[in-house]
Protein backbone atom coordinates (compact mmCIF):
# COMPACT_ATOMS: atom_id res chain seq x y z
CA UNK A 1 0.00 0.00 0.00
CA UNK A 2 1.46 3.34 -1.02
CA UNK A 3 0.81 5.71 1.87
CA UNK A 4 1.08 8.69 -0.42
CA UNK A 5 -1.83 7.36 -2.49
CA UNK A 6 -4.01 5.89 0.26
CA UNK A 7 -5.12 7.35 3.55
CA UNK A 8 -3.15 5.61 6.35
CA UNK A 9 -5.29 3.38 8.53
CA UNK A 10 -4.52 1.87 11.94
CA UNK A 11 -6.04 -1.28 13.44
CA UNK A 12 -6.19 -1.41 17.26
CA UNK A 13 -6.94 -4.91 18.54
CA UNK A 14 -8.45 -4.72 22.01
CA UNK A 15 -10.89 -2.19 23.48
CA UNK A 16 -9.81 -2.02 27.10
CA UNK A 17 -8.67 1.32 28.57
CA UNK A 18 -5.28 1.17 26.84
CA UNK A 19 -6.67 0.46 23.38
CA UNK A 20 -9.39 3.09 23.85
CA UNK A 21 -6.88 5.78 24.91
CA UNK A 22 -4.75 5.02 21.85
CA UNK A 23 -7.75 5.10 19.52
CA UNK A 24 -8.88 8.45 20.99
CA UNK A 25 -5.38 9.87 20.52
CA UNK A 26 -5.33 8.84 16.87
CA UNK A 27 -8.89 9.96 16.11
CA UNK A 28 -8.27 13.36 17.70
CA UNK A 29 -5.37 13.79 15.27
CA UNK A 30 -7.56 12.87 12.30
CA UNK A 31 -6.11 9.39 11.75
CA UNK A 32 -8.39 6.67 10.35
CA UNK A 33 -8.71 4.07 13.14
CA UNK A 34 -10.51 0.75 13.46
CA UNK A 35 -10.72 -0.66 17.00
CA UNK A 36 -12.07 -4.16 17.51
CA UNK A 37 -12.95 -6.34 20.49
CA UNK A 38 -13.65 -10.05 20.63
CA UNK A 39 -16.41 -9.66 23.22
CA UNK A 40 -18.72 -7.01 24.58
CA UNK A 41 -18.10 -5.70 28.09
CA UNK A 42 -20.41 -7.57 30.42
CA UNK A 43 -18.25 -8.33 33.46
CA UNK A 44 -19.07 -6.52 36.74
CA UNK A 45 -15.50 -7.08 37.90
CA UNK A 46 -13.63 -3.83 38.50
CA UNK A 47 -10.18 -5.30 37.81
CA UNK A 48 -7.71 -2.36 37.76
CA UNK A 49 -9.01 0.42 40.00
CA UNK A 50 -6.38 3.11 40.61
CA UNK A 51 -5.44 5.95 38.26
CA UNK A 52 -2.29 7.74 39.47
CA UNK A 53 -1.44 11.47 39.10
CA UNK A 54 0.70 11.28 35.95
CA UNK A 55 -1.86 9.20 34.13
CA UNK A 56 -4.59 11.65 35.14
CA UNK A 57 -2.43 14.39 33.58
CA UNK A 58 -2.16 12.42 30.35
CA UNK A 59 -5.87 11.63 30.37
CA UNK A 60 -6.45 15.35 30.78
CA UNK A 61 -4.50 15.73 27.55
CA UNK A 62 -6.77 13.13 25.92
CA UNK A 63 -9.80 15.04 27.19
CA UNK A 64 -11.36 12.68 29.75
CA UNK A 65 -9.63 13.29 33.10
CA UNK A 66 -12.37 15.58 34.42
CA UNK A 67 -15.10 13.00 33.85
CA UNK A 68 -12.96 10.23 35.34
CA UNK A 69 -12.29 12.27 38.48
CA UNK A 70 -16.01 13.00 38.79
CA UNK A 71 -16.81 9.31 38.37
CA UNK A 72 -14.09 8.06 40.71
CA UNK A 73 -13.21 8.24 44.40
CA UNK A 74 -10.49 10.63 45.56
CA UNK A 75 -7.62 9.34 47.67
CA UNK A 76 -4.36 11.01 48.59
CA UNK A 77 -2.71 8.82 51.22
CA UNK A 78 -1.35 5.28 51.46
CA UNK A 79 -0.95 3.82 54.94
CA UNK A 80 1.26 0.86 55.86
CA UNK A 81 0.68 -1.49 58.80
CA UNK A 82 2.75 -4.35 60.17
CA UNK A 83 1.14 -6.93 62.46
CA UNK A 84 -1.82 -4.53 62.82
CA UNK A 85 0.32 -1.55 63.90
CA UNK A 86 0.82 1.46 61.67
CA UNK A 87 4.43 1.84 60.54
CA UNK A 88 4.29 4.50 57.85
CA UNK A 89 2.42 6.51 55.30
CA UNK A 90 2.89 8.20 51.95
CA UNK A 91 0.92 11.31 51.06
CA UNK A 92 0.25 12.37 47.47
CA UNK A 93 -1.32 15.75 48.19
CA UNK A 94 2.17 17.16 48.80
CA UNK A 95 3.49 16.21 45.35
CA UNK A 96 5.13 19.25 43.79
CA UNK A 97 4.47 20.24 40.21
CA UNK A 98 1.65 17.72 39.78
CA UNK A 99 -1.46 18.70 37.87
CA UNK A 100 -3.35 16.18 39.99
CA UNK A 101 -1.81 15.83 43.49
CA UNK A 102 -4.02 12.85 44.24
CA UNK A 103 -5.13 9.53 42.75
CA UNK A 104 -8.59 8.16 42.13
CA UNK A 105 -10.06 4.72 42.49
CA UNK A 106 -12.57 3.86 39.80
CA UNK A 107 -13.86 0.50 38.52
CA UNK A 108 -12.30 -0.39 35.19
CA UNK A 109 -15.70 -0.86 33.55
CA UNK A 110 -16.53 2.77 34.37
CA UNK A 111 -13.20 3.96 32.98
CA UNK A 112 -13.92 2.04 29.79
CA UNK A 113 -17.45 3.45 29.52
CA UNK A 114 -16.18 7.04 29.83
CA UNK A 115 -13.43 6.43 27.29
CA UNK A 116 -15.85 4.79 24.85
CA UNK A 117 -18.21 7.75 25.10
CA UNK A 118 -15.29 10.05 24.34
CA UNK A 119 -14.34 7.83 21.40
CA UNK A 120 -17.88 8.21 20.04
CA UNK A 121 -17.70 12.00 20.43
CA UNK A 122 -14.63 11.90 18.16
CA UNK A 123 -16.51 9.94 15.54
CA UNK A 124 -15.22 6.48 16.44
CA UNK A 125 -16.82 3.25 17.63
CA UNK A 126 -15.72 -0.18 18.81
CA UNK A 127 -16.29 -3.11 16.45
CA UNK A 128 -17.50 -5.77 18.86
CA UNK A 129 -17.65 -9.53 18.17
CA UNK A 130 -14.65 -9.22 15.87
CA UNK A 131 -11.68 -11.50 16.42
CA UNK A 132 -8.17 -11.02 15.07
CA UNK A 133 -7.02 -14.46 13.94
CA UNK A 134 -3.76 -13.79 12.11
CA UNK A 135 -1.78 -11.58 9.80
CA UNK A 136 1.34 -10.91 7.79
CA UNK A 137 3.23 -7.70 7.22
CA UNK A 138 5.25 -6.30 4.36
CA UNK A 139 7.42 -3.23 4.11
CA UNK A 140 4.44 -0.93 3.58
CA UNK A 141 1.35 -2.63 5.09
CA UNK A 142 -0.03 -5.27 7.43
CA UNK A 143 -2.65 -7.70 6.15
CA UNK A 144 -4.93 -8.99 8.92
CA UNK A 145 -7.54 -11.72 9.03
CA UNK A 146 -10.53 -10.80 11.16
CA UNK A 147 -13.56 -12.96 11.93
CA UNK A 148 -16.75 -10.93 12.18
CA UNK A 149 -20.07 -11.40 14.02
CA UNK A 150 -21.37 -13.52 11.14
CA UNK A 151 -18.51 -16.00 11.55
CA UNK A 152 -16.92 -15.09 8.23
CA UNK A 153 -13.23 -14.20 8.10
CA UNK A 154 -12.09 -11.32 5.94
CA UNK A 155 -8.65 -9.98 5.05
CA UNK A 156 -7.88 -6.28 5.17
CA UNK A 157 -4.70 -4.22 4.83
CA UNK A 158 -3.68 -1.60 7.36
CA UNK A 159 -0.77 0.80 7.59
CA UNK A 160 -0.06 -0.23 11.20
CA UNK A 161 -1.49 -2.68 13.73
CA UNK A 162 -1.43 -2.27 17.51
CA UNK A 163 -1.98 -5.21 19.86
CA UNK A 164 -3.83 -3.95 22.93
CA UNK A 165 -5.41 -7.36 23.47
CA UNK A 166 -4.09 -8.21 26.90
CA UNK A 167 -1.95 -10.88 28.50
CA UNK A 168 -3.02 -13.61 26.07
CA UNK A 169 -2.45 -11.37 23.03
CA UNK A 170 -3.12 -13.03 19.69
CA UNK A 171 -1.38 -10.13 17.93
CA UNK A 172 1.79 -10.83 19.90
CA UNK A 173 1.68 -14.51 18.96
CA UNK A 174 0.76 -13.94 15.31
CA UNK A 175 3.73 -11.69 14.62
CA UNK A 176 6.34 -13.68 16.52
CA UNK A 177 7.02 -11.53 19.58
CA UNK A 178 8.72 -13.28 22.48
CA UNK A 179 7.16 -12.97 25.95
CA UNK A 180 9.60 -14.18 28.57
CA UNK A 181 9.26 -14.05 32.33
CA UNK A 182 7.85 -15.96 35.25
CA UNK A 183 4.76 -16.50 37.34
CA UNK A 184 4.75 -15.28 40.94
CA UNK A 185 4.71 -17.95 43.64
CA UNK A 186 1.97 -16.42 45.77
CA UNK A 187 -1.61 -16.38 44.50
CA UNK A 188 -3.82 -13.37 45.11
CA UNK A 189 -7.50 -13.09 45.98
CA UNK A 190 -9.65 -10.03 45.30
CA UNK A 191 -13.17 -8.83 45.89
CA UNK A 192 -15.10 -5.58 45.79
CA UNK A 193 -17.30 -5.44 48.86
CA UNK A 194 -18.86 -3.27 51.53
CA UNK A 195 -16.94 -3.36 54.80
CA UNK A 196 -19.08 -2.88 57.88
CA UNK A 197 -17.33 -0.59 60.34
CA UNK A 198 -15.07 1.06 57.74
CA UNK A 199 -15.67 4.44 56.10
CA UNK A 200 -14.60 5.12 52.52
CA UNK A 201 -12.10 7.85 53.35
CA UNK A 202 -9.34 9.32 51.20
CA UNK A 203 -6.83 6.74 52.45
CA UNK A 204 -5.87 3.31 51.18
CA UNK A 205 -3.92 0.85 53.31
CA UNK A 206 -1.57 -2.13 53.09
CA UNK A 207 -1.64 -4.56 56.01
CA UNK A 208 1.51 -6.66 56.24
CA UNK A 209 1.88 -9.73 58.44
CA UNK A 210 4.30 -12.63 58.51
CA UNK A 211 1.49 -14.93 57.32
CA UNK A 212 0.51 -12.72 54.37
CA UNK A 213 -0.72 -9.28 53.40
CA UNK A 214 -3.96 -7.46 52.63
CA UNK A 215 -4.94 -4.20 50.96
CA UNK A 216 -8.07 -2.11 51.39
CA UNK A 217 -8.68 0.63 48.83
CA UNK A 218 -11.85 2.75 49.00
CA UNK A 219 -13.99 2.80 45.85
CA UNK A 220 -16.66 5.12 47.33
CA UNK A 221 -20.26 4.49 48.39
CA UNK A 222 -19.05 2.25 51.20
CA UNK A 223 -17.35 -0.21 48.81
CA UNK A 224 -13.70 -1.29 48.97
CA UNK A 225 -11.33 -3.19 46.77
CA UNK A 226 -10.11 -5.95 49.06
CA UNK A 227 -6.99 -7.83 48.00
CA UNK A 228 -5.05 -10.49 49.88
CA UNK A 229 -2.24 -12.96 49.39
CA UNK A 230 -3.64 -16.48 49.55
CA UNK A 231 -2.18 -18.50 52.46
CA UNK A 232 0.15 -21.35 51.57
CA UNK A 233 -1.73 -24.61 51.51
CA UNK A 234 -5.04 -23.10 50.43
CA UNK A 235 -5.88 -25.26 47.42
CA UNK A 236 -9.31 -23.98 46.46
CA UNK A 237 -9.84 -22.14 43.17
CA UNK A 238 -12.60 -19.96 44.61
CA UNK A 239 -12.89 -17.71 47.66
CA UNK A 240 -15.99 -16.77 49.63
CA UNK A 241 -17.10 -14.39 52.37
CA UNK A 242 -15.72 -16.63 55.11
CA UNK A 243 -12.27 -16.61 53.45
CA UNK A 244 -12.03 -12.81 53.37
CA UNK A 245 -13.51 -12.33 56.85
CA UNK A 246 -10.97 -14.77 58.32
CA UNK A 247 -8.10 -12.83 56.73
CA UNK A 248 -9.61 -9.52 57.89
CA UNK A 249 -9.53 -10.83 61.48
CA UNK A 250 -5.98 -12.13 61.12
CA UNK A 251 -4.37 -9.22 59.25
CA UNK A 252 -6.36 -6.01 59.81
CA UNK A 253 -6.81 -4.19 63.14
CA UNK A 254 -10.29 -3.67 64.58
CA UNK A 255 -13.51 -5.54 64.00
CA UNK A 256 -14.56 -5.61 60.36
CA UNK A 257 -17.10 -7.70 58.51
CA UNK A 258 -18.03 -7.83 54.85
CA UNK A 259 -21.35 -6.54 53.61
CA UNK A 260 -22.48 -7.10 50.05
CA UNK A 261 -19.83 -8.63 47.76
CA UNK A 262 -19.76 -7.57 44.10
CA UNK A 263 -17.52 -10.43 42.93
CA UNK A 264 -14.53 -12.46 44.06
CA UNK A 265 -11.71 -14.35 42.40
CA UNK A 266 -8.26 -15.89 42.72
CA UNK A 267 -5.46 -15.31 40.26
CA UNK A 268 -1.74 -15.77 39.77
CA UNK A 269 0.27 -12.69 38.89
CA UNK A 270 2.95 -12.81 36.20
CA UNK A 271 6.10 -10.80 35.56
CA UNK A 272 6.81 -10.88 31.83
CA UNK A 273 7.90 -8.64 28.99
CA UNK A 274 7.88 -8.85 25.22
CA UNK A 275 11.34 -9.02 23.66
CA UNK A 276 10.44 -5.84 21.75
CA UNK A 277 7.35 -3.63 21.75
CA UNK A 278 7.62 -2.97 18.01
CA UNK A 279 8.26 -5.25 15.06
CA UNK A 280 8.02 -3.53 11.71
CA UNK A 281 4.55 -2.04 11.49
CA UNK A 282 3.16 -3.94 14.48
CA UNK A 283 3.23 -2.57 18.04
CA UNK A 284 2.28 -3.93 21.46
CA UNK A 285 0.83 -1.86 24.31
CA UNK A 286 -0.35 -2.58 27.83
CA UNK A 287 -0.65 -6.16 29.06
CA UNK A 288 0.10 -7.46 25.56
CA UNK A 289 3.60 -5.98 25.98
CA UNK A 290 4.23 -6.51 29.68
CA UNK A 291 2.84 -8.03 32.87
CA UNK A 292 3.85 -7.09 36.40
CA UNK A 293 3.01 -7.66 40.04
CA UNK A 294 -0.19 -5.88 41.13
CA UNK A 295 1.63 -4.43 44.14
CA UNK A 296 1.50 -0.66 43.77
CA UNK A 297 -1.33 -0.86 41.20
CA UNK A 298 0.93 0.13 38.32
CA UNK A 299 -0.16 -2.13 35.46
CA UNK A 300 -3.05 -0.19 33.88
CA UNK A 301 -1.28 3.14 34.38
CA UNK A 302 1.82 1.81 32.67
CA UNK A 303 -0.28 0.66 29.72
CA UNK A 304 -1.88 4.08 29.34
CA UNK A 305 1.61 5.61 29.29
CA UNK A 306 2.39 3.18 26.44
CA UNK A 307 -0.69 4.35 24.55
CA UNK A 308 0.15 8.05 24.84
CA UNK A 309 3.84 7.56 23.97
CA UNK A 310 2.97 5.59 20.85
CA UNK A 311 -0.16 7.58 20.03
CA UNK A 312 1.31 11.03 19.37
CA UNK A 313 4.18 9.55 17.37
CA UNK A 314 1.97 7.31 15.25
CA UNK A 315 -0.52 10.14 14.71
CA UNK A 316 2.27 12.46 13.55
CA UNK A 317 3.83 9.92 11.19
CA UNK A 318 0.43 8.90 9.78
CA UNK A 319 -0.45 12.56 9.29
CA UNK A 320 2.82 13.31 7.50
CA UNK A 321 4.14 15.69 10.18
CA UNK A 322 6.89 13.51 11.65
CA UNK A 323 9.64 11.39 10.17
CA UNK A 324 8.92 7.62 10.24
CA UNK A 325 12.08 6.90 12.25
CA UNK A 326 10.37 8.52 15.26
CA UNK A 327 8.32 5.33 15.69
CA UNK A 328 11.47 3.36 16.59
CA UNK A 329 11.72 5.42 19.78
CA UNK A 330 8.53 3.84 21.14
CA UNK A 331 10.32 0.60 22.01
CA UNK A 332 13.60 2.21 23.12
CA UNK A 333 11.76 4.60 25.45
CA UNK A 334 8.98 2.48 26.85
CA UNK A 335 10.75 -0.79 27.58
CA UNK A 336 13.29 0.74 30.01
CA UNK A 337 10.53 2.81 31.62
CA UNK A 338 8.31 -0.26 32.04
CA UNK A 339 11.22 -2.28 33.44
CA UNK A 340 11.69 0.34 36.16
CA UNK A 341 8.00 0.24 37.11
CA UNK A 342 7.93 -3.57 37.05
CA UNK A 343 11.03 -3.66 39.24
CA UNK A 344 9.36 -1.40 41.80
CA UNK A 345 6.20 -3.54 41.81
CA UNK A 346 8.22 -6.72 42.30
CA UNK A 347 10.18 -5.19 45.18
CA UNK A 348 6.99 -3.98 46.87
CA UNK A 349 5.49 -7.46 46.52
CA UNK A 350 8.59 -9.09 47.98
CA UNK A 351 8.78 -6.66 50.89
CA UNK A 352 5.09 -7.13 51.60
CA UNK A 353 5.56 -10.90 51.98
CA UNK A 354 8.50 -10.89 54.39
CA UNK A 355 7.99 -13.79 56.81
CA UNK A 356 11.15 -13.83 58.92
CA UNK A 357 11.21 -11.69 62.05
CA UNK A 358 14.60 -10.19 61.14
CA UNK A 359 13.25 -9.11 57.74
CA UNK A 360 10.12 -7.50 59.15
CA UNK A 361 12.12 -5.69 61.83
CA UNK A 362 14.38 -4.06 59.24
CA UNK A 363 11.42 -3.25 56.96
CA UNK A 364 9.28 -1.76 59.72
CA UNK A 365 12.15 0.33 61.05
CA UNK A 366 12.81 1.68 57.55
CA UNK A 367 9.14 2.57 57.09
CA UNK A 368 8.96 4.34 60.45
CA UNK A 369 12.18 6.27 59.96
CA UNK A 370 11.33 7.07 56.33
CA UNK A 371 7.93 8.41 57.35
CA UNK A 372 9.33 10.54 60.21
CA UNK A 373 11.87 12.15 57.87
CA UNK A 374 9.52 12.11 54.82
CA UNK A 375 12.27 10.33 52.89
CA UNK A 376 9.80 7.51 52.15
CA UNK A 377 7.31 9.98 50.74
CA UNK A 378 9.85 11.89 48.65
CA UNK A 379 11.26 8.70 47.16
CA UNK A 380 8.15 6.55 46.80
CA UNK A 381 5.29 8.97 46.06
CA UNK A 382 6.64 10.24 42.68
CA UNK A 383 7.36 6.68 41.60
CA UNK A 384 3.94 5.32 42.53
CA UNK A 385 2.41 8.41 40.92
CA UNK A 386 4.52 7.72 37.79
CA UNK A 387 5.62 11.37 37.79
CA UNK A 388 9.24 10.24 37.55
CA UNK A 389 8.81 8.63 34.09
CA UNK A 390 11.91 9.57 32.12
CA UNK A 391 12.84 8.96 28.48
CA UNK A 392 16.53 9.81 28.62
CA UNK A 393 19.62 9.66 30.77
CA UNK A 394 18.88 10.77 34.34
CA UNK A 395 21.22 13.23 36.01
CA UNK A 396 21.40 14.77 39.47
CA UNK A 397 22.16 18.29 38.30
CA UNK A 398 19.65 21.03 38.95
CA UNK A 399 18.95 21.97 35.34
CA UNK A 400 16.68 20.29 32.87
CA UNK A 401 17.46 16.90 31.33
CA UNK A 402 16.12 15.75 27.94
CA UNK A 403 13.56 13.01 28.47
CA UNK A 404 12.17 14.25 31.77
CA UNK A 405 8.53 15.11 32.34
CA UNK A 406 7.99 18.83 32.70
CA UNK A 407 5.49 20.05 35.33
CA UNK A 408 3.19 21.58 32.72
CA UNK A 409 -0.22 20.71 31.37
CA UNK A 410 -2.56 21.17 28.43
CA UNK A 411 -5.47 22.99 30.09
CA UNK A 412 -5.71 26.78 29.74
CA UNK A 413 -3.86 28.45 32.62
CA UNK A 414 -3.12 31.99 33.79
CA UNK A 415 -0.19 30.89 35.96
CA UNK A 416 1.86 28.56 33.77
CA UNK A 417 2.66 27.87 30.09
CA UNK A 418 0.23 25.59 28.27
CA UNK A 419 1.53 22.78 26.08
CA UNK A 420 0.24 21.97 22.61
CA UNK A 421 -1.56 18.65 22.20
CA UNK A 422 -0.78 18.07 18.54
CA UNK A 423 2.73 19.46 18.05
CA UNK A 424 5.98 20.31 19.79
CA UNK A 425 6.04 23.36 22.06
CA UNK A 426 9.08 25.65 22.18
CA UNK A 427 9.46 27.57 25.44
CA UNK A 428 11.75 30.60 25.07
CA UNK A 429 13.37 31.90 28.27
CA UNK A 430 15.28 35.23 28.20
CA UNK A 431 17.10 34.72 31.49
CA UNK A 432 18.94 37.85 32.64
CA UNK A 433 20.89 38.30 29.41
CA UNK A 434 18.42 39.99 27.09
CA UNK A 435 17.09 43.48 27.15
CA UNK A 436 13.41 43.70 26.34
CA UNK A 437 13.82 45.09 22.82
CA UNK A 438 16.43 42.56 21.74
CA UNK A 439 14.46 39.69 23.24
CA UNK A 440 11.23 40.73 21.54
CA UNK A 441 13.06 40.89 18.20
CA UNK A 442 14.54 37.44 18.76
CA UNK A 443 11.15 35.92 19.65
CA UNK A 444 9.66 37.54 16.56
CA UNK A 445 12.43 36.02 14.42
CA UNK A 446 11.74 32.57 15.86
CA UNK A 447 8.01 32.93 15.19
CA UNK A 448 8.68 33.89 11.56
CA UNK A 449 11.24 31.18 11.00
CA UNK A 450 10.46 28.03 12.98
CA UNK A 451 7.21 26.59 11.71
CA UNK A 452 5.04 23.65 12.73
CA UNK A 453 5.48 24.19 16.48
CA UNK A 454 3.85 26.24 19.22
CA UNK A 455 6.09 29.12 20.33
CA UNK A 456 5.66 30.35 23.92
CA UNK A 457 7.58 33.34 25.22
CA UNK A 458 8.31 32.78 28.91
CA UNK A 459 9.48 36.37 29.12
CA UNK A 460 5.94 37.45 28.46
CA UNK A 461 3.99 35.09 30.71
CA UNK A 462 4.47 33.34 34.08
CA UNK A 463 6.75 30.29 33.78
CA UNK A 464 4.89 28.48 36.58
CA UNK A 465 6.67 25.58 38.29
CA UNK A 466 9.60 25.92 35.84
CA UNK A 467 10.80 29.20 37.36
CA UNK A 468 13.07 27.76 40.05
CA UNK A 469 15.00 25.71 37.46
CA UNK A 470 15.25 28.06 34.49
CA UNK A 471 18.38 29.84 35.70
CA UNK A 472 20.07 33.09 34.70
CA UNK A 473 20.95 32.20 31.12
CA UNK A 474 18.65 32.38 28.09
CA UNK A 475 17.52 29.04 26.71
CA UNK A 476 14.95 27.30 24.54
CA UNK A 477 13.13 24.21 25.79
CA UNK A 478 11.71 21.97 23.06
CA UNK A 479 8.83 20.00 24.60
CA UNK A 480 7.17 16.98 23.03
CA UNK A 481 3.37 16.67 22.70
CA UNK A 482 3.37 14.26 25.68
CA UNK A 483 5.00 16.84 27.98
CA UNK A 484 8.51 15.39 28.06
CA UNK A 485 11.52 17.56 27.29
CA UNK A 486 12.92 16.74 23.86
CA UNK A 487 15.91 19.10 23.82
CA UNK A 488 17.43 22.08 25.60
CA UNK A 489 19.21 24.76 23.56
CA UNK A 490 21.30 27.47 25.26
CA UNK A 491 20.68 30.86 23.68
CA UNK A 492 23.97 32.41 24.78
CA UNK A 493 26.78 33.15 22.34
CA UNK A 494 26.72 33.41 18.57
CA UNK A 495 24.47 35.62 16.52
CA UNK A 496 20.70 35.74 16.67
CA UNK A 497 20.61 34.06 13.26
CA UNK A 498 22.82 31.23 14.57
CA UNK A 499 20.46 30.65 17.49
CA UNK A 500 17.36 30.64 15.31
CA UNK A 501 18.96 28.23 12.84
CA UNK A 502 20.09 25.96 15.68
CA UNK A 503 16.55 25.82 17.00
CA UNK A 504 15.28 25.04 13.51
CA UNK A 505 17.70 22.12 13.20
CA UNK A 506 16.54 20.71 16.55
CA UNK A 507 12.93 20.81 15.43
CA UNK A 508 13.73 19.21 12.08
CA UNK A 509 15.21 16.06 13.66
CA UNK A 510 11.79 14.48 14.03
CA UNK A 511 9.49 16.68 11.97
CA UNK A 512 9.32 16.78 8.19
CA UNK A 513 10.87 20.23 8.05
CA UNK A 514 14.03 20.29 5.98
CA UNK A 515 17.16 21.33 7.94
CA UNK A 516 18.33 23.24 4.86
CA UNK A 517 15.28 25.49 4.99
CA UNK A 518 15.31 26.01 8.73
CA UNK A 519 16.22 29.68 8.37
CA UNK A 520 13.75 30.50 5.59
CA UNK A 521 10.84 32.59 6.96
CA UNK A 522 7.53 30.72 6.69
CA UNK A 523 4.15 31.36 8.33
CA UNK A 524 3.73 29.91 11.83
CA UNK A 525 1.09 27.20 12.03
CA UNK A 526 -1.86 28.07 14.32
CA UNK A 527 -1.14 27.15 17.94
CA UNK A 528 -3.35 24.60 19.67
CA UNK A 529 -3.88 23.94 23.31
Amino acid sequence: MEEGAHRPRVLVVGAGPVGLVLACELLHAGVDVEIISKTKRESPHSRATILWPRVLELLDRVGVAGRLVEGGHYFDQMNYYSEKRMIGLVRFDRLRGAGYPFAITIPQWRTEAILEEHLASLGGSVGYDRTFVGGEQSSDSVTCRITGPDGRTRSCAYSWVVGADGYGSTVRDAFGFGFAGRSMRTRLAITDAEIIGESTSSEAAYYLTRSGNMVLAPLGDGVFRVGASVPDGYGEETVDRAFFERLLRERVPGERRLGGMRFSGVFTAHVRSADTYARGRVFLVGDAAHAMSPSGAQGLNTGIQDAVNLGWKLAGVAGGRYRPHLLSSYDTERRPAVDQVAGLSTRLARIGLYARRSQTLVRDTAYRLGTATRVLERSLAPRLAQLDTHYGRRTVRRGFTPGERLPLGWRPSDTAPVLAVDRYTVLLWPGLEYRFGRWAAFVDAVRRTVDGVQITDLGGRPPGALLSRLGRHASALVVRPDGHLDALLPLSGGTSTDRVEGLGRLISRNTLRSPETASVPVPLAPAHG
